[in-house]
């Protein structure tokens, strides 16, 4: 288990998270260190609801001997009672020109695409 920023990661028995050599795919390994399952608390709040406290958890996996592809997914729920709050799963495609694209299907049904490019990463 690793604290940094206020997050707690836990990462599963075996899995591998360096960048050596022939653990992931070269066009993955600006990103390898998201790799792994983080977990953390957070505060969250609208101007139409009362502030209120999350557990959130998030999982990035690669497997080395597939496409350059990060598949993502994240979950939170409430810290009081345990329900579940929100859920969301999809991929990250980091390119070689330093762009990722991302592609995300919430549980509500809303799916996003999005592109970040390489200076705003």
């Amino acid at each position: 288990m690793e604290e940094e920023g206020g997050r707690e990661a836990t990462r599963g028995a075996g899995e591998e998270v360096s960048a050596g050599a022939g653990v992931v795919h070269p066009v993955i390994e600006p990103l390898a260190y998201l790799l792994g399952t983080w977990k953390g608390v957070g505060e969250g709040g609208f101007p139409t609801i009362s502030s209120f406290s999350y557990g959130e958890l998030l999982h990035f996996s690669h497997s080395p001997t597939k496409k350059p592809v990060i598949a993502y997914s994240q979950k939170t729920w409430k810290l009081n009672s345990g329900e579940p709050m929100h859920a969301e799963s999809g991929y990250w495609r980091p390119k070689p020109d330093g762009t990722i694209e991302v592609v995300i299907a919430q549980s509500t049904g809303v799916v996003e695409v999005q592109l970040a490019l390489g200076e705003n990463i």
